[in-house]
């Protein structure tokens, strides 16, 4: 259909396909598809020898590829529906497989829910059992947590696609994003004040002074990260190890942005394949793994910690202090498979791969990581938040609040599933953590283990000891604790839950091979045995819940789920929908499966 070119400003709002895309679309990517619409049909117009006229047929072209590419019909909600809608369809959806599954088997139910979730884009739950996964498809809140990482991810991977997500407007993540995990967060803080535990001690607590005594709280959670980045630099200076800061950072096509010149300008990277940021840690994750492999076959001996951030257009890159009997192998192989993948595409050399020597000269090695590690938690003494490229990220204001960029980064962590901390080639943090519930009294004899003795001390804080990740990771056994001699001590126990009873594994207490010393009547020998330490926990119930807080769900360290008729686990109420382990560990990463 062709009308003269004045008359588009009138008639072009009545075309279906942009009547579809003002009820689907976000404002700002409705006025993006719009102004598109219009060039193409002026465009077209212009090429048919006719610049005075206005193809509408080119306009709607242009606004369906739009609208089908950006908030297709196969979504289960529009890009910018409120989490109220998420729930309603989460609901539907999970009703309507009741239904359709009623008087079925559970082979029948099966392909029900198969087809349901393959018709959404939505995963099927990961159990051999299929009844385990038609029980989590008849459910609303399962429907819910994955309509919510569905929706939330598709958002903001359109929004990178479409160059809203860089310095020069909302660096690391959308606006869009960064205000949904603060809702979050809200709800969240809602529920976790409403609820009041009480042990079998007396001792009440809610549920959020629960969690502000583990590594929820960030304070702490950027504490412990420090206390093993200081053991880990005294171990390595205690072996003589030498030290390097490296940035691994993604081939070009993983950029929906490119930086010009000086930086002053950004504009839409022709190479981008419209990989997202969970993409590009996938890619960063197999590089690592070819370097680990390669160092274990020549047998270096190395360990460390590795950061993972976001780039201002979101893209993940990683920063990392290693150490090392053989540094300069280290990098050597560090080098050879970050450049594996299109090195010698233009700035390769030069910016995928960067090191920096320790110098201890000029200050500790904990420095040189410090800064990466607070201003991905908390900003805590950061000063100004700035990029890889060197640019200063202010903060925003979202009403009467102010949206930090550490906050930014963890919406970004968070929507992505991306493990920002992780430790390698030393000892485990899990059983750092489960020393620290292991009470002096129940300690063995230091003749029979002595290694658990000396690791419980170690990781123990009191006024006159601070607690000390070196000392741990000796008694750990090797050079920086990867022998491992002490381990978690767990059992399998059948709970009930939301889909039935269960096999569960839970921890009670750490163990390691030691020297037992028996009295057998008038005999008294020793015995090689595994030695066992108790771990202290408590059984919590809920006593008190005021308020009505959202329909969310989360885990609290300590609390089990309670043993009292018609008690409600407090803890199915808390909202992990985009559920992650900042540190990626501990009991994190048994339950974040999304983590990567």
């Amino acid at each position: 259909m062709w009308i003269y070119a004045n008359a588009a400003e009138t008639e072009l709002p009545k075309l279906p396909a942009v009547q579809k895309a003002r009820k689907r679309l976000p404002y700002k990517w409705y006025r993006r598809a719009y102004r598109t619409a219009e060039v193409a049909g002026r465009e077209s117009a212009r090429k048919m020898g006719a610049p005075y006229m206005f193809d509408m047929a080119a306009a709607e072209r242009s606004m369906s590829a739009f609208v089908g590419e950006h908030a297709p019909d196969s979504m289960p909600v529009r890009p910018d529906a409120s989490d109220y809608e998420i729930c309603m369809k989460a609901r539907r959806l999970a009703n309507d497989v009741v239904l359709r599954a009623l008087g079925l088997n559970v082979a029948q139910a099966l392909v029900v829910a198969a087809r349901t979730c393959a018709a959404y884009g939505v995963p099927m739950p990961a159990f051999d059992d299929p009844a385990q996964q038609v029980l989590r498809v008849k459910c609303e809140l399962w429907w819910r947590r994955q309509l919510r990482r569905l929706h939330i991810r598709t958002l903001e991977h359109s929004n990178i696609r479409l160059h809203y997500v860089h310095y020069k407007a909302e660096p690391y993540a959308s606006d869009e994003a960064v205000r949904r995990r603060i809702a979050q967060n809200r709800r969240n803080a809602a529920t976790l004040e409403s609820v009041s535990l009480e042990n079998e001690l007396g001792h009440r607590f809610t549920l959020a002074e629960l969690a502000a005594k583990s590594i929820s709280n960030k304070a702490l959670k950027r504490g412990e990260l420090m206390t093993r980045l200081r053991g880990c630099e005294d171990l390595a200076v205690a072996a003589h190890f030498e030290g390097v800061m490296f940035t691994l950072t993604c081939p070009s096509r993983f950029h929906a942005i490119r930086q010009l010149g000086n930086g002053s300008r950004f504009i839409p990277n022709k190479k981008y394949n419209g990989a997202s940021a969970r993409d590009g840690q996938v890619y960063l994750r197999k590089v690592w793994a070819r370097i680990r492999a390669q160092l274990k076959r020549e047998g270096v001996t190395y360990f460390g910690m590795r950061v993972a951030e976001p780039h201002h257009d979101a893209t993940p890159h990683w920063h990392g202090l290693i150490f090392s009997n053989n540094i300069d192998r280290v990098c050597a192989v560090i080098r050879a498979h970050g450049l594996r993948d299109s090195g010698n595409e233009a700035g390769a050399q030069e910016r995928r791969v960067k090191f920096q020597r320790i110098d201890s000269a000029k200050g500790s090695a904990v420095g040189y990581i410090a800064k990466y590690i607070a201003k991905n938690i908390d900003g805590h003494a950061v000063g100004d938040h700035k990029t890889q490229e060197g640019y200063i990220v202010q903060a925003d204001m979202w009403g009467e609040d102010e949206i930090t960029p550490s906050q930014r980064v963890e919406a970004w962590a968070a929507l992505w599933g991306i493990r920002q901390f992780q430790q390698f080639g030393g000892a485990p943090v899990g059983v750092w953590r489960e020393l620290r519930r292991v009470k002096a009294e129940d300690l063995p004899p230091a003749e029979e283990s002595p290694e658990i003795v000396a690791a419980w001390h170690a990781a123990q804080k009191t006024e006159t000891h601070k607690a000390d990740w070196a000392e741990y990771a000796r008694a750990m056994g090797g050079i920086a604790g990867e022998e491992r001699l002490i381990y978690v001590k767990r059992t399998t126990q059948h709970r009930e839950g939301r889909y039935g009873i269960a096999p569960v594994k839970v921890p009670h207490g750490v163990a390691a091979t030691g020297t037992a010393y028996i009295v057998d009547g008038m005999c008294a020998y020793s015995k090689e045995t595994e030695i066992f330490v108790p771990a202290t926990r408590y059984e919590w119930r809920k006593v008190q819940r005021s308020g009505e807080a959202a329909s969310t769900r989360t885990r609290v360290n300590n609390c089990t789920r309670s043993v009292w008729p018609g008690v409600v686990d407090p803890v199915a109420h808390l909202d992990h929908s985009n559920e992650i382990s900042v540190s990626g560990e501990g009991n994190g990463v048994k339950w974040g499966q999304w983590n990567l």
